[in-house]
């Protein structure tokens, strides 16, 4: 009998201690639970990726296989030619509609979606779907904010570096603080057999992208010029600015047939939008 109460006792004590650790347990997960949550929306708040709207079209890249999210200064009231894309709430629980999740329906999803908010502003958008794999850096969370705004942003970034800035860096090929550097070799199609174009570098930041391409000739009967003026980037043109060492190539046993061209693109471009206009010259 003694030892069967002893058993008891023991037993009594060993569920007191499991509960006692349930509880310190359950008291644990939760303070990690919102630490995370905490981080989670702080870390989603650095990352964002502003884009200052006005009257313009601004270009946005999405990812395809997962939402993007949108934040807006003010409330979504109505969205216009959204058929390619499912856009919701980005917490179905709490709508809110200053915050939305934006997913494309098809891999090739693109078109002008407008944003018209409580407050009557319009953000017109020109939404691109890329493939996830793509080389830029690809947002997952997006701040709209009105252009008005920039003045002010500006004098609190003064340091930032400018587009003249990065273009003098990538002249001399150096790497750029803030900005992210790939060295790396992407075919382009120059629809033009007879010239070769692939992308050997790539800047990325929070305010541009910069672009590195090695052009070269492969006709040995013509000579080829670089229409600068004509050379855009996406539509609308994200192009901000263009050098070029050479502007004509020889032929391809000439040794001026190689040439490099430097672009410095808003932050929302892809490389592969690229359009470099090329025509035949005699000099």
């Amino acid at each position: 009998m003694k030892d069967k109460m002893d058993y008891i006792k023991c037993l009594n004590a060993v569920i007191r201690l499991l509960k006692h650790v349930y509880e310190i347990s359950i008291f644990v997960l939760g303070h990690l639970s919102l630490c995370f949550m905490l981080h989670s929306i702080l870390f989603s708040k650095a990352q964002a990726r502003e884009i200052y709207y006005g009257k313009s079209i601004e270009s946005v890249t999405l990812g395809y296989g997962g939402a993007t999210i949108f934040r807006f200064n003010d409330e979504v009231k109505t969205i216009s030619q959204a058929s390619k894309f499912k856009i919701t709430p980005a917490d179905p629980k709490e709508p809110n509609y200053r915050t939305l999740a934006i997913t494309p329906r098809f891999l090739k999803s693109s078109g002008n979606v407008s944003f018209i908010l409580s407050n009557g502003e319009i953000v017109n958008t020109k939404l691109i779907t890329v493939s996830a794999k793509s080389p830029e850096n690809i947002d997952s969370f997006y701040d709209f904010v009105p252009k008005k705004t920039l003045i002010e942003k500006g004098k609190a970034h003064g340091s930032d570096i400018s587009d003249i800035e990065l273009m003098k860096s990538m002249i001399r090929w150096d790497k750029v603080i803030g900005y992210k550097t790939r060295d790396l070799v992407r075919t382009l199609n120059s629809k033009n057999k007879s010239i070769s174009v692939k992308l050997v570098r790539l800047y990325t930041g929070p305010k541009f992208n910069g672009y590195v391409f090695k052009i070269r000739n492969l006709s040995s009967k013509k000579k080829f010029k670089l229409d600068l003026p004509k050379l855009s980037l996406g539509t609308p043109n994200q192009a901000i600015l263009s050098q070029v060492d050479k502007k004509v190539l020889g032929t391809k046993k000439n040794k001026h047939n190689t040439t490099f061209l430097r672009i410095v693109a808003r932050s929302t471009s892809q490389y592969k939008n690229m359009n470099i206009p090329f025509k035949t010259t005699a000099n």
